[in-house]
């Protein structure tokens, strides 16, 4: 399939793939700013950058869009086409979950005395944040070696799913953390970052699931 994606023109889908994973990770990366606005107790920041996530993740969705319209009318065979829609899919599905988060964060303003009880108990937050983007930019590489080193592109696409496994662990440290504390907090509020936490993890499951397409991708070409 390697050969294939050489040897049919994308005509400009390249590019826009590319716009596309641009703007997936930018919709990523304004979590640490939020983080940061967060520990800082400034709320109105807060929710200016849930809402520059959720415009990244509007760009990345019309990206989207043009990407599966200009595969529609493309000469590319039947069965690239559909593995490339499934990229677009899960890789869109990351911009979803950052844009979920963001809101969840945003939506209701925090107690400083939570918000201290918070970054006190799970001092990790930000480490769990900066995988997450890590996983956005392996994935992004393994991608960009797609059609030009299978082998390089394969090893990223599992260096993908070990770093997911990572967050996984990290994901369920901060969880008991932050239940251990729960009486630091309003109900809503422990929710509230419950949710937060969660839904960030399903930034690197999202990445997951598109480094299983990308591994299918090479697997087929090499078969």
């Amino acid at each position: 399939m390697l050969r294939k994606i050489r040897s049919f023109p994308l005509r400009g889908i390249e590019e826009k793939i590319k716009e596309h994973q641009v703007l997936v990770r930018e919709s990523v990366e304004l979590l640490r700013g939020m983080i940061a606005a967060c520990k800082s107790g400034d709320w109105h920041s807060v929710q200016a950058f849930a809402e520059k996530i959720a415009s990244a993740e509007r760009d990345a969705d019309e990206v989207k869009r043009e990407i599966e319209i200009r595969l529609y009318k493309g000469v590319l065979f039947v069965g690239l086409k559909e593995d490339f829609l499934r990229l677009m899919e899960a890789m869109d599905l990351m911009a979803d979950k950052a844009k979920d988060a963001g809101r969840i964060l945003a939506a209701r303003e925090i107690a400083l005395s939570e918000l201290s009880s918070f970054f006190e108990a799970c001092g990790r937050i930000d480490g769990f944040i900066d995988g997450t983007v890590e996983i956005v930019l392996e994935l992004e590489r393994a991608i960009d070696l797609l059609d030009k080193d299978s082998k390089e592109a394969l090893n990223s696409a599992h260096m993908v799913e070990k770093a997911e496994e990572k967050l996984d662990e990290l994901k369920l440290q901060l969880l008991m953390q932050l239940t251990k504390r729960e009486s630091s907090f309003s109900t809503l509020t422990y929710l509230q970052l419950r949710d937060f936490i969660l839904t960030v993890d399903m930034i690197a499951d999202a990445a997951e699931g598109a480094s299983d397409v990308l591994t299918a991708m090479i697997l087929k070409a090499t078969s």
